[in-house]
């Protein structure tokens, strides 16, 4: 099934307690900072049961393995580990410019991580020359058919139905 929702609930009138009785998930923006603990906790304890989270982040991350990606990277999938059974998918950017090779090495890291902290969903935003390796790797790709499950933000229009998540700004605006 798609569950459709909106990218963010801020501004929704009544809050995420109206949201929550509309739509069955919403995609956070972790762009600028990884979600708290606490506030996880609340917004998970006031979901209902099949509702799911999904984030979009993290601007601090560079594609590039090193001790400190490894860090960052870790602490941001444990704190999104922490939806428990309410979490989606995340969507993560990559910039342009990033190498082919790069990546791949990138990828090993974000692997071993996943080995350690869990399973996580994950599609990847990236651009073209990036997405046959992502494929190659089984990774879902944003606004793309094809992968482990779908990843929609901001669609024209809805062709496929399968499974995963389809995220619209609020207002209806493009990405």
């Amino acid at each position: 099934m798609l569950l459709q929702g909106l990218r963010g609930y801020r501004g929704y009138p009544g809050g995420f307690r109206a949201y929550r009785q509309a739509f069955p998930t919403v995609e956070l923006s972790w762009w600028h900072r990884v979600g708290d603990p606490r506030t996880i906790g609340r917004l998970r304890a006031l979901a209902p049961e099949g509702f799911r989270f999904s984030v979009h982040g993290h601007r601090h991350l560079t594609f590039l393995p090193s001790g400190e990606e490894r860090r960052v990277l870790r602490r941001f999938l444990r704190r999104f580990r922490l939806f428990g059974p309410k979490a989606g998918a995340v969507r993560l950017q990559v910039p342009e410019g990033v190498d082919p090779g790069a990546l791949a090495l990138w990828l090993d890291l974000l692997e071993g991580i996943l080995e350690e902290v869990g399973p996580v969903a994950l599609a990847f935003q990236a651009e073209a020359a990036l997405k046959p390796l992502l494929r190659e790797r089984g990774y879902a790709l944003v606004n793309e058919a094809g992968g482990p499950f779908l990843y929609l933000v901001d669609p024209e229009e809805v062709r496929e139905a399968g499974e995963g998540y389809l995220y619209r700004s609020p207002g209806g605006g493009g990405a």
